[in-house]
C-alpha cells in the first residue's frame, strides 16, 4: 500500500525520491554489481531501436493513447536517399527496418503496393513520414518505431557509416571490463555483471546472476550517463530493477558517475589536448554540449548541476592562462528548436556555433559532455541539426571512423571560424572514465566502513 501511495504522490520522481534518495548508500558483505550502459549494437540490429523508441513512446505520450498511436499496420518502408521526408514523393528504392528491399516473396518493395504516410506530428521538422506496405501482414513493432529503425538500417548503416558498424558497444565494453577487473580486486567475492538497460531480458539475466551467486546486496549504476534522468534511470531502470529484485536482496544505486572528479577530466582532457596544436593567441568559443531533454520536471535538470558545475570550472582554470580572448557556453544538441522551445529558454548547438561565427571566433571547439563513446546519436542525428550552419557540412557524406581507440574529430569552416568537434573520451582518455566508474563503486564501500567506525 505505502509503495502505491508513493507512486501515486511522487508520480514519475518516485524513482529519485524514494528508490535511489532512500536506498542504502553501502556494499553490504556480498554484493553483486551491475553497471550497465544503453546497449547500442555494434552491428545494425533493429530490435535494439524499436525497443528504444517504443520506451521514448510509452513514456512521452499518455497511456489511453497507446493503443491509437502504438499501432502495427504493416512494414513501415524509407527511401534512403530522401530518409527525413515530410511531404509525398516517388521513391526509387525502399528499406524496412532490416535493411531489405524485398518483401517475403523476393520481390522489391518499389514494385508492390504500398501508402505514404505523412509525419505524426505535422508541426515537428524532425519528424519523417514513410511508406507503409501491408502485403505481408504486421511488421513486428509499432509503426513510428519501425520507421525509425528503417532510417537506421537504410540511411545510417546503408549510407553514413562506411564501416557498418558503430564503436558504442566496443569502446563501452573496454570501460566495464577495466572496471571490472579494478573492481574485483577490491571485491573479491562480488559478482560483477554487465547490462543493457534498454533491454528488460538484459536487466532479468543480470539480476537473476547477482541472486545465483548469493549476494545479499544488489548495487546498479548506469555508468555511461554522467547525468541521471527519470525517463532512463530514476523512472524507469531503478522501479523495473527494484520489483525484479522483489526484496530478495538490498538493492542500491550508486550515485550518477558525473559527479566524481576523473569523469569530468576526461572531457577536459580531450580539450587540452587539443589546444596544444592551436595558437595561442587566437580566440575560442568554447561550447559544452548536452544531449537536451524535452521534458521540463525531469530530475535531471535539477541534479545536473552536480556534474556541469565542477567541469565548467575545470574548463574555465583550463582557459584562464592563454594569451587569446575566450568564452564558454552551455547548449543542447536537441529539443532547443523553436518546435520544442517556443520561448527560446534554451541555447541550441547550432545557434551556439552561429555566435562563434557572427562574433568572428578563429575557433569554436565543441564537446559533446554527455557521451563516454560513439553512437548514431551524435555522428548522424545531432549531427544533422547542429553542424548545418556549416557550408562544407553535407549530411548525405559518410563519416568514416575507422579507428575506435582515438577520439572522432570532426571539423568544419564558415568565414574565418573553423569549428572543431571533439568526440568521445575514448583510448587514452578512457582511464578517467574507469576511474570514476570505480571510484563511485568504491565511495558505497567508504560509507560501509564509516558505518561500522561508527558502530
Amino acid at each position: 500500500m505505502l509503495k502505491i501511495l508513493n507512486k501515486l504522490y511522487y508520480g514519475r520522481h518516485y524513482g529519485y525520491r524514494v528508490l535511489f534518495s532512500r536506498s542504502a548508500r553501502d556494499t553490504g558483505s556480498k554484493p553483486g554489481i551491475i553497471l550497465a550502459d544503453v546497449g547500442m549494437p555494434e552491428d545494425c540490429k533493429p530490435g535494439f531501436y524499436n525497443s528504444y523508441m517504443d520506451h521514448v513512446f510509452h513514456y512521452s505520450i499518455p497511456s489511453f493513447l497507446h493503443r491509437f498511436i502504438l499501432t502495427d499496420r504493416g512494414l513501415s518502408l524509407i527511401d534512403p536517399s530522401n530518409p527525413m521526408a515530410r511531404e509525398e514523393f516517388t521513391p526509387t528504392r525502399l528499406v524496412d527496418m532490416y535493411g531489405s528491399d524485398q518483401n517475403r516473396e523476393g520481390r522489391a518493395y518499389i514494385d508492390c503496393g504500398f501508402k505514404w504516410q505523412p509525419p505524426g506530428m505535422k508541426k515537428n521538422p524532425w519528424d519523417f513520414g514513410y511508406f507503409l506496405y501491408r502485403g505481408d501482414g504486421p511488421g513486428g513493432a509499432p509503426n513510428i518505431c519501425q520507421k525509425v529503425a528503417a532510417k537506421v538500417a537504410g540511411w545510417y548503416y546503408g549510407m553514413l557509416l562506411p564501416e557498418k558498424k558503430i564503436a558504442w558497444e566496443y569502446q563501452c565494453g573496454l570501460v566495464f571490463n577495466e572496471v571490472k577487473e579494478k573492481l574485483q580486486k577490491e571485491f573479491p567475492a562480488a559478482t560483477i555483471v554487465h547490462a543493457s538497460y534498454s533491454d528488460r531480458t538484459s536487466l532479468r539475466q543480470a539480476v537473476n546472476t547477482c541472486l545465483e551467486n548469493d549476494c545479499d546486496t544488489i548495487i546498479y549504476q548506469s555508468f555511461c550517463n554522467p547525468v541521471y534522468s527519470d525517463f532512463e534511470e530514476y523512472a524507469s531502470v531503478m522501479p523495473l530493477l527494484h520489483d525484479m529484485v522483489a526484496g530478495r536482496a538490498r538493492m542500491v544505486f550508486a550515485e550518477q558517475p558525473g559527479v566524481q572528479d576523473s569523469y569530468q577530466q576526461a572531457f577536459v582532457e580531450l580539450v587540452a589536448d587539443c589546444l596544444k596544436d592551436i595558437n595561442p593567441s587566437s580566440s575560442i568559443l568554447l561550447v559544452l554540449s548536452k544531449h537536451g531533454i524535452p521534458f521540463k520536471n525531469d530530475t535531471c535538470n535539477t541534479r545536473g548541476h552536480l556534474y556541469r558545475k565542477p567541469l565548467e570550472q575545470k574548463m574555465r582554470s583550463l582557459f584562464d592562462n592563454r594569451k587569446g580572448s575566450w568564452d564558454l557556453i552551455w547548449s543542447d544538441d536537441e529539443y532547443a528548436d523553436p518546435y520544442w522551445d517556443p520561448k527560446n529558454t534554451r541555447l541550441s548547438t547550432l545557434e551556439a556555433f552561429r555566435i562563434a561565427i557572427d562574433k568572428g571566433y578563429d575557433y569554436a571547439l565543441e564537446i559533446s559532455t554527455e557521451f563516454i563513446a560513439e553512437n548514431t546519436d551524435k555522428m548522424i542525428y545531432h549531427a544533422l541539426k547542429k553542424f548545418t550552419v556549416f557550408p562544407d557540412f553535407d549530411v548525405n557524406r559518410p563519416v568514416p571512423y575507422p579507428d575506435w581507440d582515438k577520439p572522432l574529430v570532426r571539423t568544419f569552416s564558415s568565414g574565418k571560424t573553423k569549428a572543431i568537434s571533439l568526440g568521445c573520451p575514448v583510448g587514452k582518455y578512457r582511464k578517467f572514465i574507469v576511474d570514476a566508474i570505480t571510484g563511485s563503486i568504491l565511495d558505497l564501500r567508504d560509507n560501509n566502513n564509516a558505518r561500522d567506525k561508527k558502530n
